[in-house]
């Protein structure tokens, strides 16, 4: 019988002690944090054919430019004429130009190229413009 009574109570103490030890548990909170690193994306196209050219005739074409930034940022160009005898760009002549920040950004570039009657018939010409995009 004693021995039933003191099963019983050890029982009892480790019943109430895991009752006491669940009561005694309490939560904690943890605050995360990270600093977003400055993000940006530009994509041109490889070529643009302005098509036949003559001399002292403009050529235009479309250049559209797309990129992201997750933050605002502009757009710049600089012209190469390269073998043309002149090369612009409208946002060569607009630099810098408010691009803004998202993940679906465009602009459209007019290039135009033009020759003079120096250059054979026939020949192609080249020049290059190059696009940059930068956050302050």
């Amino acid at each position: 019988m004693k021995r039933t009574i003191l099963i019983a109570v050890a029982v009892a103490a480790l019943v109430f002690g895991v009752v006491a030890y669940a009561n005694a548990a309490t939560s904690g909170t943890v605050t995360v944090s990270a600093t977003v690193q400055p993000q940006m994306e530009i994509t041109v196209p490889a070529t643009v054919d302005l098509g036949a050219v003559d001399p002292y005739t403009p050529a235009s074409g479309t250049v559209t430019v797309t990129g992201k930034s997750n933050k605002t940022a502009t757009l710049s160009a600089s012209v190469d004429p390269g073998t043309f005898t002149t090369l612009s760009s409208t946002a060569a002549a607009a630099t810098p130009i408010a691009w803004g920040k998202g993940g679906n950004l465009s602009y459209d570039d007019t290039v135009t190229g033009t020759v003079d009657w120096s250059i054979d018939a026939g020949t192609v010409v080249s020049g290059q413009v190059t696009y940059t995009i930068a956050q302050p």
